[in-house]
């Protein structure tokens, strides 16, 4: 058993404590995450359907207790994964992707999702 003092000031400016005793609860103590530092890695090759990406992008990685995390950070397009070639392989589907989705409705498009567009058609080139 734990004992926790907490000193408080009344709006009269007069002192009061409080001693608490308490048990820890395991299933409630801190647990520290093995999530590793992120790093940043640059990406090119070959996409789904025959296109290439047109320069070498770069992207955020991050391992977050063993799933992996890759983001594009201009427009946070990303992808995860049990592995990091698996999760860099299911990126490159999201990001070649995501030119059809935005093609489709390009007629329609606000301007943050035009530049977008415009960003992903300056990235990837049919081979």
């Amino acid at each position: 058993m734990s004992k926790l003092t907490v000193n408080t000031t009344a709006a009269s400016g007069a002192n009061h404590r409080a001693r608490v005793s308490y048990t820890p609860v395991v299933e409630t103590q801190y647990q520290p995450s093995t999530s590793t530092n992120p790093f940043f890695m640059s990406i090119d090759g070959p996409l789904p359907e025959g296109r290439l990406l047109a320069h070498p992008i770069v992207v955020k990685i991050e391992d977050d207790d063993g799933e992996f995390l890759i983001s594009e950070p201009h427009f946070s397009i990303h992808a995860s994964g049990p592995t990091l070639l698996g999760t860099i392989e299911a990126f490159k589907r999201v990001f070649s992707g995501y030119l059809d989705v935005l093609s489709e409705d390009e007629e329609i498009l606000g301007i943050a999702l035009r530049r977008q567009l415009e960003y992903l058609r300056s990235a990837i080139r049919v081979a």
